[in-house]
C-alpha cells in the first residue's frame, strides 16, 4: 500500500496534522494501536453512562481564539456544538488551611475581583501576576496571531523563567500561591521546575474563557473523522509500527504489526519521543539523542475514580463547576510519591453535565482526579491489562478508597459517589499508550530541552504533547506544526489564521 503520509498515533496532534495534510491533497494513513481512534479525546461507557478521559473543559475556543480558528481550517468547527462557561462558572478551590472557598473565574476581570476579595493586601501583586501573564501571551503568535510562527518557534522557551521562584517572591501568602499556581494541574509539572512561561500558555486561555463541547472530547473525535473520511484518509485501528524503514537516510516506509508495508516519503510520530528509538535502526541517532529522548522527565500521571450521582441538586452542584481541593504553597504536583495521602491535591468535575442529552437524566457521571506517580505502581508494570494481580487490586481499590473518602469530607453538596472504575497510571499506560502513564507526555520543564517537530532522519517527524505544549490545545498546535513543517509553516499559518 502506498499513501505520502504514515501518522502513528490517532490523538488530538495526530487527527489535526491529519487533517491539514489531507487538506491539502497529501494521502494520509493514520496507524492507531488501540481498538478506537481518539486517544485521551474519545469516551468510554459504564452502566450506560458516558466517561471523558482527557478532555474536560477547555480554552481557546471563543471568536478570534487559536483553537476555533485551526479547528475551522481543519473544517471541524461546523461538526460541533460549542458550549461557554455562563459567567458564573468557575473552578472552586479548596485549600488546606483556608476555610472559604475562592472561585476562580474564566474571566480576567471576574478573577481578578474574587482574588481581591480574599486577598485585599495582595492587590498589586495579584495586578502584577494577571498583568504577566497577559504580557508573556501577546509575543506568542498563537494568542496573537499577527505574528509570524518560525522566530517564536525558533526561540521558545530560551529564557525561561521559574514558576516557584516568581510566585515566591510576588507574594508570601502560601494560600494565593497556591491559586496561582492552580493551572499547574492541567500540564503535570511541579511548581519547583515550571517556567513562568509555559505556565503562563496554560493558565491565559482559561483566564480568557472555558468551553465545553457537547458530547464532550468523543464528539472532537468524531468530528476529525468525519472529515478525514470526506478526504478517504484511512484509520488502521488495533495496528502499530513495528518498523520505520530507511533508505539513503530517509524515510521510504513503515511495516506495522499484521506486517503490512506502507510505502511513504514522511512519517509522524505523535506519541512519547523516546517511543520512536524502537521504530528506527540503531545507527539513525546519534548516542547523545538517544539518551536525550529516554532520559527527558514525564509528567505525572493521575488515579482516577469514574462514578455518579444521582438528583437533580448534584447536577447544579457540578456542571458549571469544576471542585479542587489542593495544598497550600506550591505543592500542588509533588516532586516525588512521598506525598501523605490526605494531603494530595484532589478534583472534582462532571463533563458530562454539560451535555445537552443528558438534562433529563437521573444519574450523572463524575471523575475523581488526583496526581500519581509512576513509582507508585511499578511493581506491577509486568502485568497486562487483562491479568493484574491480587495485590494490585487491592492497592487500586485502597486508593479509590482514600479518594472517596476524601470527596465525601470536602464536597458534601455532591451527594454519594457511587464507582464505577478506577483508573491508575498502569490504565493510561495500557489504555492511552502513554509511557510510563504520564498524563502530558514528556514535561516541558526547567533545564529540559524537549525535541521539535523535525529528525535528523529525513522524512521522520515528531508530534504531540510532548513536542510543543500541553493538553488538547498545546497537541492539536504540535500537530499544525508538524503538518507545517513538511508543507510549509509560514504559508500554512497564514491559511490557518484567515480562518479568524
Amino acid at each position: 500500500m502506498k499513501c505520502d503520509v504514515v501518522i502513528i498515533g490517532s490523538g488530538i496532534a495526530g487527527l489535526t496534522a491529519a487533517a491539514i495534510l489531507a487538506r491539502q491533497g497529501r494521502q494520509v494513513i493514520v496507524v492507531e494501536k488501540q481498538p478506537r481512534p481518539g486517544g485521551a479525546l474519545k469516551r468510554f461507557k459504564r452502566d450506560k453512562i458516558a466517561f471523558d478521559v482527557g478532555f474536560h473543559y477547555t480554552g481557546g475556543l471563543g471568536e478570534g481564539e487559536i483553537l476555533r480558528f485551526l479547528w475551522e481550517y481543519c473544517g471541524v468547527i461546523p461538526k460541533l456544538d460549542i458550549i461557554p462557561f455562563p459567567a458564573s462558572g468557575h473552578d472552586a478551590l479548596r485549600i488546606h488551611g483556608y476555610d472559604r472557598t475562592v472561585r476562580a473565574y474564566f474571566s480576567y476581570k471576574q478573577l481578578t475581583g474574587e482574588l481581591k476579595k480574599h486577598f485585599p493586601s495582595q492587590s498589586s501583586a495579584i495586578d502584577a501576576y494577571l498583568l504577566r501573564i497577559q504580557d508573556i501571551c501577546s509575543t506568542i503568535p498563537f494568542y496573537n496571531p499577527d505574528l509570524p510562527l518560525t522566530p517564536f518557534l525558533q526561540g521558545y522557551k530560551s529564557r525561561p523563567q521559574s514558576l516557584a521562584a516568581y510566585l515566591q517572591n510576588l507574594t508570601g501568602d502560601p494560600v494565593l500561591q497556591a491559586i496561582l499556581a492552580s493551572p499547574a494541574f492541567l500540564y503535570g509539572v511541579p511548581a519547583q521546575k515550571a517556567s513562568l512561561e509555559v505556565h503562563a500558555t496554560v493558565a491565559h486561555a482559561f483566564y480568557s474563557g472555558a468551553y465545553a463541547i457537547n458530547g464532550g472530547g468523543q464528539a472532537i473525535v468524531d468530528a476529525f473523522l468525519a472529515v478525514l473520511k470526506k478526504y478517504d484518509v484511512e484509520i488502521l485501528t488495533g495496528h502499530t509500527v513495528d518498523t520505520i524503514c530507511v533508505d539513503h537516510d530517509r524515510v521510504v516506509s513503515v511495516v506495522t504489526s499484521s506486517e503490512e508495508s506502507l510505502d511513504c516519503t514522511d512519517v509522524i510520530f505523535t506519541g512519547h519521543p523516546a517511543d520512536v528509538l524502537d521504530m528506527v535502526p540503531a545507527s539513525v541517532f546519534r548516542p547523545a539523542y538517544r539518551t536525550r529522548l529516554t532520559e527527558l522527565y514525564n509528567t505525572i500521571s493521575m488515579f482516577a475514580v469514574f462514578g455518579t450521582v444521582s438528583g437533580s441538586s448534584s447536577r447544579e452542584y457540578l456542571k458549571w463547576t469544576n471542585h479542587c481541593l489542593i495544598p497550600s504553597g506550591l505543592e500542588l504536583i509533588p516532586e516525588t510519591a512521598t506525598t501523605p495521602s490526605d494531603q494530595h491535591a484532589l478534583l472534582l468535575t462532571s463533563p458530562g453535565c454539560r451535555d445537552k442529552n443528558t438534562l433529563q437524566q437521573n444519574r450523572n457521571g463524575v471523575i475523581l482526579l488526583r496526581p500519581a506517580f509512576w513509582e507508585e505502581v511499578e511493581s506491577f508494570q509486568n502485568s497486562s491489562k487483562n491479568n493484574r494481580p491480587e495485590a494490585y487490586v487491592m492497592y487500586k481499590e485502597k486508593i479509590a478508597c482514600e479518594m472517596l473518602h476524601a470527596a465525601r469530607k470536602t464536597w458534601d453538596g455532591c451527594g454519594e459517589i457511587h464507582p464505577l472504575a478506577v483508573g491508575t497510571p498502569l490504565t493510561f499506560r495500557d489504555k492511552l499508550t502513554a509511557l510510563q502513564g504520564s498524563a502530558y507526555g514528556a514535561m516541558h520543564c526547567l533545564g529540559q530541552f524537549n525535541p521539535g517537530a523535525r529528525t535528523r532522519l529525513r522524512g521522520l517527524w515528531l508530534s504531540g504533547q510532548s513536542t510543543l505544549m500541553a493538553g488538547v490545545v498545546g497537541a492539536s498546535l504540535s500537530g499544525m506544526v508538524t503538518a507545517g513543517e513538511i508543507t510549509g509553516l509560514e504559508t500554512l499559518w497564514e491559511n490557518i489564521r484567515q480562518c479568524r
